[in-house]
């Protein structure tokens, strides 16, 4: 779509707007909602005035997305295709699947129910779009946290509500930006103190368009091809530059967890999105840490490709990780607990990241160069530090949880499969920790430990959320990204099983 390139959004997109619990600019609106019918970032502006402004049918544009193969086949859809009408979609078949999911609580419906309740939201996203009187832009005009009312049909607002309708309709580029300023100036007139401030709507605008965890990942991948090119040559130029990018990488992680935590006023860790983006600054943060401590080059080589990898997917799947900023739920209020609980457990994730990243080097020296043996000890011994720390903050992280739960719901520990699947992450690293102690276990198997263990920790963290979507955390359930996971851990299956091979055979 070259042609919204024409037009300047940057007015238009200042304007404030009161929705999902908060007062936001129009941009991220926008982008929230494409992000959630599409499960793409392109050209949101464009997309949302198009439907606002009826330029387009949207009754038959194929927007929404739809992965869910089982869903697919039971609303007879194409199995290949991701992308629906909203004709296609609203059948009758769609309709009694919503009916069913809506009959139970979200703990007891199936994945495709919850996958329908979700492509239902998608489609009623896109029709709110057509609906002018869905989105609110005046301010109350005298309390803060009063409702706002969508542009009135009559009067100045309406008259420059049309004017960049018509600006937009016949895409004239400077009477859009002039309609633009002069409809911004007169919803600010409304109520100039409720209103917004410029610069926090700026601020988030900026972290819209800067995108900078997407910054940060480039920096991660840069940083680790040159480790691999200057690698054999011991090359010290090329390592500091690698070390370079991968600080300046670390910097624009924690930049953009610095926007989010101004724009939202809380710790930004509070769903997938935002726990996956946390743990590899944990992951990144840590590796930055003790490669310039120790200089081994292993730290940056092995976390370098997760840290990216983890934005990547963070970047590639909206739709399944929401990275949109909304309200908390009641449960997650508590700002003191929030800061300390769900930080210390994620960030002992990011902890056995780093040893599992680790034990990947570990199990490729032992395969393809095992007489290296000085090398191989010293990652042990790096795998065994990250995995005490790991079990340090976990521990503390589970227990701070309990102390939360018992503040929240009236009950320090309930067996719920999240308190569950985190005690059996603990339990199976303090195991090979303990049998390191006391002889039981030698270096290889510490490698192993480290990369199977990590099994356990996807499983509290992906996998009772988005597969089991059991329990008193249901505001972390998700759907979708199944087929990643499982193949993800069927590759570490066999790469522990290859490197047990290719140790016995070297025998």
């Amino acid at each position: 779509m070259a042609v919204a390139q024409e037009l300047d959004f940057s007015t238009m997109g200042m304007i404030a707007v009161q929705k999902d619990g908060r007062k936001k600019p129009l941009d991220t609106v926008a982008n929230e909602t494409v992000q959630r019918i599409t499960g793409r970032r392109k050209n949101p502006m464009e997309f949302v005035l198009s439907v606002w402004f009826e330029t387009r049918d949207w009754k038959t544009m194929p927007v929404v997305l739809l992965t869910h193969r089982e869903l697919k086949e039971q609303l007879g859809l194409s199995v290949e295709q991701k992308y629906f009408t909203r004709d296609q979609l609203v059948t009758p078949a769609l309709q009694a699947i919503v009916e069913r999911a809506q009959h139970k609580d979200s703990h007891s419906q199936t994945s495709i129910e919850r996958e329908g309740v979700a492509l239902e939201q998608r489609i009623q996203a896109l029709a709110a779009l057509a609906v002018r009187e869905t989105l609110p832009i005046v301010p109350h005009p005298s309390d803060e946290k009063g409702p706002w009312e969508p542009a009135p049909k009559t009067g100045p607002i309406s008259e420059r509500f049309e004017a960049v309708r018509a600006a937009f309709v016949k895409r004239d580029a400077a009477a859009f930006l002039s309609a633009s300023r002069e409809l911004e100036t007169a919803l600010r007139a409304v109520s100039p103190k409720i209103y917004p401030k410029r610069e926090d709507l700026e601020r988030e605008v900026h972290y819209n368009h800067f995108h900078p965890f997407r910054k940060a990942e480039i920096l991660y991948a840069v940083s680790f091809v040159l480790l691999l090119a200057t690698w054999p040559m011991r090359n010290r130029v090329g390592y500091w530059i690698a070390v370079t990018l991968f600080t300046v990488g670390v910097l624009a992680h924690g930049y953009g967890f610095w926007l989010r935590m101004l724009i939202s006023g809380r710790p930004p860790i509070t769903n997938m999105y935002e726990s996956v983006v946390w743990v590899s600054f944990g992951a990144a943060l840590f590796a930055i840490v003790l490669e310039i401590i120790f200089r081994p080059r292993f730290y940056l080589a092995a976390v370098a490709p997760i840290a990216a990898v983890m934005l990547v997917l963070a970047d590639m799947f909206p739709a399944v990780m929401d990275p949109s900023i909304g309200p908390l739920v009641p449960v997650l209020r508590s700002n003191f607990w929030l800061a300390v609980h769900v930080p210390a457990v994620t960030l002992g994730y990011s902890a056995f990241a780093v040893a599992m990243a680790l034990g990947h080097v570990a199990l490729a020296y032992y395969m393809f160069k095992s007489e290296a043996r000085e090398t191989i000890h010293r990652l042990e011994h790096f795998i065994y530090r990250a995995m005490q720390v790991g079990v340090l903050l976990l521990a503390a992280g589970t227990i701070l949880g309990g102390i939360w739960a018992h503040y929240a719901w009236g009950r320090f520990w309930g067996w719920d499969p999240k308190e569950t699947w985190a005690l059996i992450s603990l339990l199976s690293y303090v195991i090979p920790l303990h049998g390191r102690l006391v002889g039981w276990l030698r270096g290889f198997g510490l490698s192993v430990s480290s990369v199977i263990c990590f099994l356990t920790v996807l499983m509290a963290w992906y996998g009772v959320n988005f597969i089991l979507g059991k329990g008193m955390h249901a505001y972390g359930f998700g759907t979708g990204g199944t087929v990643y996971v499982v193949a993800f851990v069927l590759l570490e299956l066999g790469l522990v099983g290859f490197a047990v091979a290719r140790r016995k055979d070297a025998k």
